[in-house]
């Protein structure tokens, strides 16, 4: 549908204006209808509960279905209800939501998700898009989404999004009373309808679905009243619509301070009679009035705060501290876009990040072009988003809370306010733009949302899967296949985050399971040294597997899982060497590894998969100006320089450093030899570089490699210490050069002295 949208909006691109109110609203209708295609798209992905406080407000909803009643702080949950602190929210999103229950009898099903542990969820940012969720999701959930608790949460996220549908109606409408003939309606809707955010926020059970529509009819008729007067009857709907705005969230009171502000300036501005103008406040106020104080007074009996903040505050906590710019720029992304443990890949910000700069210029630069009905409509637009902006101050100086849907009750002024800017810009511009939102609202859903939640591909049983292998885990689950490669993928770090600069570890794992597993049991991965006895990581990985929505208890039997990952290798002062990529599982009631076997053979606890190379720091290593070298060995590598130092009685430290000029495909070993005057042999320190930390067939040209070896049993005696590197398959040497001349034995002397203990 957002597709079909976007080919619509081209065709019109054709025509300048819409002179025929059908298609008008033809227009109208379309954008509705995809609205309610990509909604109802993003209900279906997003698993429930993991949108914006749903549970929370689902269970108010419950309660008041089971109950009748509006809950009480502690109270509710000490019956089972687990409002947390929505508990003392505005009341009229939950009733309404609860006659909807009523009205379809959905499932009155508690709504116990069960909480993943904290150390498993990477809520905020972090290195990758994984582990983003904060429910268990059973296999129960998938295969029967139109049952219990999950059918009632799909239900009242429809419910939501049939109410937005009136913010796109009444946006429209607004629009299309002040700049009719011109592409500001449609550019405008299109920017609310297909925000990520919104289409996110109207399909969620949550009560900014209640106050959205109702401020911007509310704003439809303070335009009214600032620019034809009203009717007495109108009057009276606008106090009603701010009492239930109000009634809906707290920032809905703004839009009576709003009204009484026009109201003033209007009176000023048409010199009203004072009488008259005080006759129409109390028909403005004496609604809403009615409306709020009810449930100020039950605030007030129940908390002793009117408001009933400072419960709600006692449950999410206070702020320590000032609002930073931080803040302010996760607000501005959050407007956009946003699940509730991560934002999307930077990318995906970029054309909002346009389209609200230069919308803004446009509008300042186009001020004075404005007729006198469209800077009323655009001074009334900024001033309820300002009003809107200082309550999100105003709470985020309570407690941390940026969400940038909390700045919706506004959606449609900044929407016109942007759109008037671009119509000053260029209405070609402005006509592509209603194109290409609906299309990039799709690109956000597909990589946002689906990339982000999406779970593990299942194949079919017995397909041909990439390096076969055969490491079971326990004995529930074997791992069959697999691919791993490093690569740096420089789309990734412009277009998704920052910490994909960094190497990527790309591995795909091919899982079948032999019996139902019972246990969430937590993957790891790691990059660990391959030196026996260090237990030094380069990277570690310990969560749930399918990027932390399949854990292990989801997994069934007769299927073949392809679990694939995208992980940065971060650590900027590490230096580039070679790493062991190793598997393993964790029971985490014990916190003990699966034993892994292979055709029934015990392995240990870990299967090693592959060893990778991985390109960190290139260090300036200490100069000893050895004056034996550099030495060229097979125009490979090159001895660049040499010390000995003696470490204890009898054991000398030989330090190498090698550089690489050409890459090899075989790990040779490093010979160290120290003979007395007559040539006799009296130690070796032979190993490979690094004691096989960093094989030679993973060097690269320009890699300067540290090594280290020891020879013990050094006595006083005239001795050479000699230097070269073999193939341990053949004990070939590779050939010395020095200054285009051959070394006797292809070795390097680097000393010969007298060595004292």
């Amino acid at each position: 549908m957002p597709i079909v949208i976007a080919g619509y909006n081209v065709i019109m691109m054709q025509k300048s204006k819409y002179t025929h109110p059908f298609k008008r609203h033809q227009t109208l209708l379309l954008i509705l209808a995809a609205f309610l295609a990509s909604a109802m798209t993003w209900n279906l992905i997003i698993p429930p509960y993991e949108n914006l406080d749903e549970l929370e407000h689902a269970e108010v909803v419950r309660h008041i279905v089971m109950t009748g009643k509006l809950p009480v702080h502690d109270e509710a949950e000490a019956n089972g209800f687990n409002v947390r602190q929505e508990a003392s929210q505005p009341p009229l999103y939950h009733l309404a939501a609860a006659a909807w229950v009523n009205l379809w009898r959905l499932p009155e099903t508690p709504h116990t998700p069960e909480p993943l542990p904290v150390d498993l969820v990477a809520c905020g940012p972090s290195d990758t898009f994984h582990n983003k969720v904060t429910w268990k999701h059973p296999v129960s959930e998938a295969e029967h989404p139109w049952s219990g608790s999950a059918l009632t949460i799909r239900a009242l996220r429809l419910f939501s999004t049939l109410l937005q549908t009136a913010t796109l109606i009444g946006l429209w409408t607004l629009a299309q009373r002040v700049f009719p003939n011109t592409q500001v309606p449609l550019l405008a809707t299109c920017l609310v309808a297909f925000n990520p955010q919104f289409l996110l926020v109207a399909s969620a059970v949550n009560n900014d679905n209640m106050v959205i529509p109702l401020a911007t009819w509310g704003l439809i008729l303070i335009y009214d009243l600032w620019d034809n007067s009203l009717r007495p009857i109108q009057f009276i709907l606008l106090g009603t619509l701010c009492g239930l705005a109000s009634l809906s969230k707290l920032s809905g009171l703004g839009l009576l301070g709003l009204a009484g502000i026009v109201l003033l300036i209007r009176g000023w501005q048409k010199r009203v009679p004072i009488k008259r103008l005080l006759i129409q406040g109390l028909a403005i106020g004496v609604p809403a009035l009615i409306m709020v104080t009810p449930w100020l007074i039950r605030n007030m009996r129940l908390y002793g705060d009117p408001t009933a903040l400072a419960p709600m505050l006692a449950k999410v906590g206070t702020r320590q501290g000032s609002i930073g710019f931080g803040e302010i720029r996760l607000m501005f992304l959050s407007y956009w876009g946003q699940l509730p443990c991560t934002f999307y890949p930077r990318s995906l910000y970029w054309p909002y990040m346009i389209l609200s700069g230069c919308g803004l210029i446009g509008l300042a630069l186009g001020w004075h072009t404005l007729k006198v009905r469209e800077k009323r409509l655009m001074g009334l637009c900024i001033a309820w988003f300002l009003l809107i902006a200082a309550a999100w101050i105003r709470w985020n100086s309570m407690t941390p809370a940026p969400g940038g849907r909390l700045l919706f009750p506004a959606i449609a002024a900044f929407s016109l306010i942007l759109s008037t800017g671009w119509s000053h810009i260029s209405r070609t511009l402005t006509r592509l733009w209603t194109a290409f939102l609906p299309v990039w609202a799709l690109l956000t859903l597909v990589a946002g949302p689906l990339f982000i939640l999406a779970p593990p591909k299942l194949l079919a049983t017995g397909i041909t899967v990439p390096n076969p292998v055969e490491f079971t885990f326990g004995d529930s689950f074997t791992l069959t296949g697999y691919e791993a490669r490093i690569r740096d993928p420089k789309h990734l770090c412009i277009a998704a985050a920052e910490s994909y600069c960094a190497p990527v570890l790309e591995l795909s794992l091919y899982w079948q399971v032999i019996k139902p597993v019972h246990e969430d049991a937590i993957v790891v991965i790691q990059l660990a040294s391959p030196v026996a006895g260090n237990t030094d990581l380069r990277f570690n990985y310990n969560y749930w597997s399918g990027k932390g929505v399949y854990p292990t208890s989801s997994w069934q039997t007769g299927t073949t899982i392809r679990d694939h990952y995208l992980l940065p290798i971060t650590g900027k002062n590490t230096e580039t060497g070679a790493w062991r990529l190793l598997l393993a599982f964790i029971r985490p009631e014990t916190g003990e590894r699966l034993p892994v076997y292979t055709r029934n053979q015990l392995l240990g606890d870990a299967a090693i998969l592959d060893m990778f190379r991985v390109v960190g720091i290139n260090p300036a290593y200490p100069e000893w100006e050895n004056p034996e070298l550099p030495v060229v060995y097979s125009e490979t590598v090159v001895l660049q320089d040499a010390q000995m130092t003696s470490k204890e009685a009898s054991v000398w430290r030989i330090d190498l450093i090698w550089e690489s000029q050409k890459s090899v495909n075989t790990n040779y070993t490093v010979f160290v030899h120290a003979y007395d005057a007559l040539g006799n042999l009296l130690a070796t320190g032979d190993g490979p570089p690094q004691e096989g930390g960093f094989p030679t067939s993973l060097w690269q040209p320009g890699d300067r490699i540290l090594d280290t070896h020891y020879l013990t049993g050094i006595n006083d005696q005239v001795v050479k210490i000699a230097v070269g590197l073999y193939d341990p398959l053949t004990g070939e040497r590779l050939a010395a050069m020095q200054d285009a001349n051959p070394l006797p034995d292809n070795a390097s002397v680097i000393w010969e002295t007298v060595l004292e203990e």
